[in-house]
């Protein structure tokens, strides 16, 4: 029983580092649920063999599973339980089981590494058509629009802040200098792309990426934050200003503010205003979990408004907030908050491939999930589940694993 328990660990292995590189692909969504709910069954039969279950039982775990459970009361309560229920097949259920499996799967060293590389080359594949949509089409900013990707520019700079961070891991572990300057164009690259994709929200993000990656090295290397921040700085400030310089449609993605443009800080706050007034009609559950119930006018007949906005709410908290109520944004804003304080503590006293991994998703927490997500709504549960299941696996190590 030994040999078939490690012949069906391997398979559930590389499955998730299979679902890793083509988890931000347009494609292949067929393929990535085979990944997911049959590693799962595979899972379920290797409960008994594992040692380190215990890390589903953590606060952050239990956090996690709050947050479904929340989904699932949103759906009994939704003003079209029938399609909240087909909906919340998909992407809660997927932050479930993906988060299990990864935390517990995944929390060894070597499989950590492996998934470092992973995410290495799944950032190569996403940028790589990035350019080459934006140098055969003459897009104005730089997204895929390939039939294997294809992406909203907002978007696509969430997927580069999502991989960046954790393929940026090997740059810190890589001792040959001969790799260091090879990573370093790739990174130069994959900087520049997301410069050139025009994403305000996704200069934000990098930039919350770049100053929790600055703070943790200040504190655990002993450097001046100040250099270490003025440093980064200097190059993200060069490298922005020869992208405005050279590339018009950076400057004018930067300064666009035409009154029709529905991606302005003006239109959104108009935006969040109608979902905010019909929230008070419903505050407690919401209207009911997925996205098409935001566009129906229902939600909106008891206020001035009367019909649905044209664009979704533009942020991911007053999405949960119109969709789950307070039942479901408690839980989501304690997950992300509690996911950020927890990785970041432990992060700074460990050491290797450990550290780097939670410093990394604590990161892509703050880049993404709160700046980010404080002007779109573009983000899937099951992407918060591989970084926050990276973290946990992380965390987990050397606690009592089986491995």
């Amino acid at each position: 029983m030994k040999i078939n328990y490690e012949k069906i660990e391997k398979v559930i292995e590389y499955a998730i580092y299979a679902y890793i590189f083509i988890m931000f692909l347009s494609k292949g969504e067929g393929i990535r649920n085979i990944l997911i709910f049959g590693s799962f069954a595979l899972w379920c039969l290797t409960l008994r063999h594992r040692n380190n279950l215990h890390l589903l039982k953590s606060p952050l775990a239990k956090l996690c599973y709050i947050f479904v459970g929340s989904t699932f009361v949103s759906v009994i309560f939704s003003i079209d339980p029938l399609y909240s229920f087909s909906e919340f097949k998909e992407e809660p259920i997927k932050l479930a089981i993906l988060f299990s499996m990864i935390t517990t799967v995944m929390s060894d060293e070597k499989r950590l590494l492996r998934t470092v590389y992973m995410c290495f080359f799944a950032s190569v594949l996403v940028v790589s058509l990035g350019y080459y949509s934006y140098i055969l089409y003459d897009l104005p900013n730089l997204k895929p629009e390939t039939p294997l990707m294809y992406s909203h520019y907002n978007r696509y700079a969430g997927y580069i802040n999502t991989l960046m961070p954790i393929a940026f891991i090997l740059f810190a572990i890589w001792k040959r200098i001969d790799f260091k300057i090879i990573f370093t164009v790739i990174f130069t690259l994959e900087v520049l792309s997301l410069i050139l994709s025009t994403s305000r929200g996704g200069y934000i993000a990098f930039f919350g990426i770049s100053f929790t990656w600055s703070y943790f090295i200040s504190r655990a290397r002993g450097y001046p934050f100040s250099k270490v921040i003025a440093g980064i700085a200097i190059i993200v400030i060069i490298a922005g200003a020869l992208s405005y310089l050279f590339f018009p449609n950076v400057k004018e993605g930067i300064t666009r503010s035409e009154s029709g443009d529905l991606y302005t800080l003006n239109e959104r706050t108009g935006l969040w205003d109608a979902a905010i007034t019909s929230i008070k009609n419903r505050p407690v559950f919401g209207f009911g979990y997925g996205s098409s119930i935001f566009f129906r006018d229902e939600p909106f007949l008891e206020t001035p408004y009367k019909k649905a906005p044209p664009k979704g709410t533009h942020n991911e908290f007053i999405k949960i907030m119109f969709h789950q109520g307070i039942v479901g944004l408690l839980p989501y804003v304690l997950l992300i908050v509690s996911a950020i304080v927890i990785f970041w503590k432990e992060a700074l006293r460990s050491s290797g491939i450990k550290r780097y991994i939670l410093i990394a998703c604590a990161s892509v927490f703050v880049g993404n999930y709160v700046l980010h997500a404080l002007f779109e709504s573009m983000f899937k549960f099951h992407h918060i589940a591989f970084v926050l299941g990276l973290g946990m696996a992380a965390k987990g190590l050397n606690e009592n694993s089986d491995r």
